[in-house]
């Protein structure tokens, strides 16, 4: 039988998500600091994403990611709009440190990298408190923000990660008649995914489902889901990379047009 979204649980999602019982959706969650704990969508989010508590000195825009780089528009010196690309794969681990009010992100070697270079310059966080130190919501903004960076960083680095060569596993996914079971490690994702939206934890349940599809790519409902919930979300641009892969595993599924159709709805609110 061919994987459908239209399950149960995929039902149970939308109706939790559109219950009003949820309340606001809190985008703003406090990913870890290990960078081998967050998924790279997390990481992408929170690359792009203001820090609420402290002020934060540096550009903020659409950022284009790649697996091994990303770049964003400036305007220079000299008003003149330019392209400035981080590669990933020659950039240092980044680390944060304090300067009198202001927690600051530098390179932790010295590399010749200026896309790094610039960017690292237009970032520090700090408040106007009374103490003439960093505030703890500082420190935290700035090494949640390094542990992003890193976390792409290695991402970039590592050949062997299964999202890497998805088209390949999608199309020898698709040639097996009898598909194999989901691996343990991934249906452990998926019942902390489902316990979160329980919760009314979206945000948790999203996180869930993307380390699940980490591991294991070739994951359709992990997908659909995903996608359903970053779009509830706002995050449109996961929401739809995860539909489209969703699509590529099950181009003949049941609810095909449904899901051609909402990335269509994102594509259009991601440049509202």
């Amino acid at each position: 039988m061919k994987p459908t979204a239209a399950s149960w649980f995929s039902l149970a999602i939308i109706a939790l998500l559109m219950s009003p019982a949820l309340g606001p959706m809190a985008h703003a969650q406090a990913p870890a600091h290990k960078p081998n704990e967050m998924s790279i969508w997390q990481a992408r989010r929170t690359l792009t994403t203001k820090p609420n508590k402290v002020k934060v000195n540096g550009w903020y825009g659409p950022i284009r990611f790649s697996p091994d780089s990303f770049e964003y528009d400036v305007m220079n010196s000299k008003k003149v709009p330019e392209t400035v690309k981080v590669d990933l794969v020659t950039a240092p681990v980044v680390i944060t440190n304090c300067w009198r009010t202001q927690c600051r992100l530098s390179k932790s070697s010295v590399a010749k990298n200026t896309g790094l270079r610039d960017y690292l310059e237009r970032f520090d966080w700090y408040d106007f408190g009374p103490e003439p130190t960093c505030s703890a919501e500082c420190v935290h903004a700035a090494e949640t923000f390094a542990a992003a960076f890193n976390r792409l960083r290695a991402f970039a680095l590592d050949s062997s990660s299964p999202l890497r060569s998805f088209p390949q596993r999608a199309a020898a996914w698709r040639a097996v008649a009898a598909k194999p079971p989901v691996p343990d490690e991934v249906n452990v994702q998926r019942l902390m995914a489902e316990d979160a939206i329980k919760e009314k934890k979206p945000d948790d349940a999203l996180n869930y489902y993307e380390n699940g599809i980490a591991l294991y790519p070739t994951w359709p409902e992990g997908n659909f889901n995903a996608a359903l919930i970053a779009g509830e979300l706002d995050y449109y641009s996961d929401a739809i990379e995860h539909m489209q892969a969703y699509l590529e595993l099950v181009p003949d599924a049941a609810d095909a047009q449904a899901a051609h159709e909402k990335i269509l709805i994102w594509q259009v609110k991601s440049k509202q």
